[in-house]
């Protein structure tokens, strides 16, 4: 009983201890935080203990203490900016040059270039999200309405990420991004959509938020055409709030224009706010969001693209079975509000169409090696409305490959 009870105390003084170096970091308690990380050594696995540890020796004009704890920070965890950034200033500072971060096999902290790429194969089955064929024959009051339209699939995503920090103000970076959806269909090429992106913006990070403002410019093509041009401004702003959980907070601005032969010269503006929270659990994640957009449409023709209010909630969940096992689950929900009634010609009618979706994202992922991991997944999607031709549910399974570079 006593071993069990040792056991526990020391559990808890060990979970503690990190705590307390966080809470004499922002009091400025510089040494005792390295008295802390010092006796600190059940939790020396903890990359953010070093970081900490490393900020508050550079806090104390001890560099080569600095140096270690940022070179151990790397160690754990890789792909961490500011410990890239802090050392190689330190090397820069203390005539260290040729210890640049290159040497030891990682990329310039200052300029960073990351490349994604999924590659998967799929079945969709319900590509045009339709209602079925006999519930559009009873609404339209037609027989011989198509319904939905099933396929298997091949899928290519890939991204490429460029970061930029200048040496004076390292809080600071430039960021461009360019990518490239492809996803053909083997039986129904009228549904093939490819969408190309890029991307440029501006970002500040600081102890107490950190703000990034992107604009982007896509263009998709669908339905066998060049379907439209979308612009769109998306400034967002991360706020720690308590432990290592942060506020999300987002603006969206998009422009689309229709490039269709039907839509030409139209256009729809859709203005939105977002606010979610990240919480952290050990190597898991939880990350829950809220946002409402409301979209302005010029061309309000029936079945179409019509003014709209959006309310979306989602949750997101990421749980690490090992280092190289992974689950991630999102559940989302949103609620349509349309500027477009639910009748026909036939049978005209004055009440607006509302819309219930809802949404469950399933993948499991397994890492072969460093940067090399393979997936499993399936979405299912339920639209319930009012308006008959908005009714469907689909599932999207598909299985591939995520390589990063």
């Amino acid at each position: 009983m006593r071993l069990i009870l040792v056991f526990i105390l020391s559990s808890i003084f060990m979970q503690a201890s990190f705590v307390n170096m966080k809470k004499y970091y922002k009091n400025s308690q510089y040494k005792r935080v390295l008295r802390e990380a010092k006796r600190s050594t059940a939790e020396y696995k903890n990359p953010k203990l070093h970081l900490l540890w490393g900020k508050s020796a550079e806090a104390l004009n001890l560099p080569t203490e600095a140096m270690a704890a940022y070179e151990r920070v790397l160690m754990l965890d890789e792909d961490n900016s500011e410990a890239k950034i802090s050392l190689k200033k330190i090397y820069q500072a203390t005539d260290r040059g040729d210890l640049s971060v290159n040497n030891i096999g990682e990329p310039n902290p200052l300029e960073d270039l990351h490349i994604n790429s999924d590659i998967s194969l799929g079945y969709d089955t319900n590509l045009n999200a339709s209602a079925g064929g006999d519930a559009l024959d009873k609404y339209y009051g037609v027989s011989g309405n198509s319904g939905k339209v099933s396929s298997s699939f091949a899928m290519v995503n890939a991204l490429a990420e460029y970061t930029y920090r200048p040496i004076s103000n390292d809080r600071l970076f430039i960021k461009g991004v360019a990518s490239l959806y492809a996803k053909t269909n083997f039986s129904a090429k009228y549904y093939n959509m490819y969408m190309a992106t890029v991307e440029l913006g501006i970002g500040y990070e600081s102890d107490s938020y950190s703000f990034y403002m992107p604009i982007d410019y896509n263009k998709i093509h669908y339905l066998d055409k060049d379907l439209m041009d979308r612009y769109r401004l998306l400034p967002r702003v991360f706020i720690p709030i308590y432990a290592d959980s942060f506020l999300d907070v987002s603006a969206e601005y998009t422009h689309v224009a229709y490039i269709d032969t039907i839509d030409k010269n139209s256009s729809s503006n859709t203005k939105g706010l977002g606010i979610g929270l990240f919480i952290p659990m050990d190597e898991n994640m939880l990350h829950i969001n809220s946002k409402y957009q409301k979209r302005i449409s010029d061309n309000n023709l029936p079945n179409r693209y019509v003014d709209a209010d959006f309310i979306t909630l989602s949750t997101n969940y990421k749980y690490m079975f090992s280092p190289a096992v992974s689950l991630e689950v999102e559940y989302l929900f949103r609620y349509g509000n349309y500027d477009d009634d639910i009748g026909t010609t036939l049978l005209p009618s004055l009440t607006k169409r509302v819309d219930y979706l809802n949404q469950l994202d399933v993948k499991l992922k397994y890492m072969l090696k460093k940067n090399r991991e393979i997936f499993i997944s399936n979405r299912y999607t339920n639209n319930s409305s009012n308006y008959t031709p908005g009714v469907y549910s689909k599932n999207v399974f598909m299985l591939g490959a995520s390589l990063k570079f």
